[in-house]
């Protein structure tokens, strides 16, 4: 293992500050913000990537990501891509270098579909920043590998969309971007120099997403409201409390990020303590800027993404 890699290996995220909530129906949301230096030199356009399927026969599990800018891009566990011989959800986080293509590992979120819609859409997706429901993407955290576990996980998708189907009514291929496309927009906008989230559902938090820089929260901030959106209508209506978010903070804040593995240009990290759960991806290449009111060597995060299992919608799920 080299040095950068092992620097990873133990260090505690940066202090992150709760800002106050905002509530809408069974859904609170928090602001966070994260004091450490922002990381910047990266495209978070989901449009900056390419996706399409396998050439000759396409794979369930894979999709081929080509980066078609001049930088490196983030791809996000989670982000949803629409089209294709299904619809598809980005099984891990990626940094994709400048013009790579890369084939990676995807979930399909439309059970009932296997084909083209057409000849012109037999292999491209559409991807836009949207995000699938973190109900959905509770897998993707556990650091299991999808080739091990591909089959059942697989499966484990498909049972959560189906929470939708049956509480919501069905779509015509069960597909996650459907009740997506069903839910009214959350007219709600980030504040100056926020990088995070943290989601309430049903009177408790679900989890929470933390970003490199305000531009990469931008880039997925209506998609990951319209995800939270849809899972809080499997919910009671009862607000998070403030108390909750910061609790959430604190436990998070307490978690050391173990090494995961190559992501491309980045590394990917995990972390558990008892029932929270968190993944993403640090910098290892990537500026950062000189900007920050700590210097303790904490990790740069370009993204990452925390659950509580305990909460009902993921302890079900």
């Amino acid at each position: 293992m080299n040095r950068e890699i092992h620097r990873h290996q133990s260090r505690p995220l940066p202090q992150l500050h709760v800002g106050h909530g905002s509530h809408h129906g069974a859904l609170s949301i928090f602001p966070l913000w994260v004091d450490s230096p922002r990381v910047t030199g990266l495209d978070w356009k989901a449009s900056s990537i390419r996706t399409g399927e396998r050439e000759g026969s396409p794979v369930v599990g894979e999709l081929v990501l080509h980066n078609s800018t001049a930088r490196p891009v983030v791809a996000l566990e989670g982000d949803l891509l629409k089209g294709g011989w299904q619809d598809r959800m980005l099984a891990r986080s990626l940094l994709l270098e400048p013009f790579e293509a890369r084939v990676a590992e995807v979930f399909c979120v439309e059970a009932g579909r296997w084909g083209a819609r057409s000849v012109e859409t037999s292999a491209a997706h559409e991807a836009s920043g949207r995000r699938s429901a973190l109900s959905v993407r509770r897998g993707n955290a556990g650091g299991d590998d999808c080739g091990e576990r591909g089959g059942s996980q697989q499966s484990e998708v498909w049972q959560r969309i189906s929470r939708f189907e049956n509480t919501l009514g069905a779509t015509a291929s069960s597909s996650m971007l459907d009740h997506l496309d069903r839910s009214a927009p959350l007219d709600a906008r980030p504040l100056d120099g926020q990088r995070g989230v943290i989601i309430g559902i049903g009177g408790r938090v679900m989890g929470a997403e933390l970003f490199g820089n305000t531009a990469g929260l931008r880039s997925r901030w209506q998609g990951i409201l319209a995800a939270a959106a849809l899972d809080a209508q499997l919910a009671p209506r009862r607000r998070t409390t403030a108390h909750d978010a910061r609790v959430f903070t604190r436990h998070l804040q307490g978690a050391a990020l173990e090494d995961g593995g190559d992501a491309g240009l980045a590394r990917a990290v995990r972390s558990q303590l008892g029932q929270l759960r968190a993944s993403g991806i640090v910098n290892t290449n990537a500026r950062t800027s000189t900007h920050t009111s700590t210097s303790a060597p904490t990790a740069s995060i370009i993204h990452l993404t925390a659950f509580d299992d305990a909460h009902p919608l993921l302890e079900n799920a």
